[in-house]
């Protein structure tokens, strides 16, 4: 498959997948909140992994990622006839903890900015107000 076509075809996955989970957690099927970040597409189009980032606690996570497994299938189905795919790669999902792993480390460069710096900026503001 050519790159280009590839990664049109990983956006409308990306996509149809976010739309789709978004209707579900709505019936109440055991998805909680959960972010699509990234489509990895096998060059063959035997398989299609979805990184997804769960939030909430770690059981109610666990219990999202087996939720999405388990509904693989449907997923699979339901998109394929969205984006009438002739062949249609296998779903599979993996945690991406990318968006927690970024606010962890957005929390220590805040923790370590040191106390003055936030007075001297505010300082420089009441100087160019005057």
């Amino acid at each position: 498959m050519k790159e280009i076509r590839q990664k049109k075809l990983e956006s409308s996955l990306l996509r149809e997948m976010a739309l789709a989970i978004q209707k579900r957690s709505r019936t109440g099927d055991g998805i909680g909140l959960v972010s699509v970040t990234r489509v990895e597409l096998k060059t063959d189009m035997s398989e299609v992994i979805f990184h997804v980032s769960p939030f909430g606690d770690p059981e109610d996570n666990r219990m999202t990622m087996q939720t999405l497994n388990r509904l693989a299938g449907q997923l699979q189905s339901q998109i394929s006839r969205d984006l009438h795919l002739r062949s249609t790669p296998r779903f599979s999902f993996r945690v991406d903890n990318s968006i927690k792993e970024g606010d962890r480390i957005l929390e220590k460069l805040e923790s370590t900015k040191p106390p003055s710096s936030v007075s001297q900026e505010s300082g420089k503001d009441d100087e160019a107000e005057e």
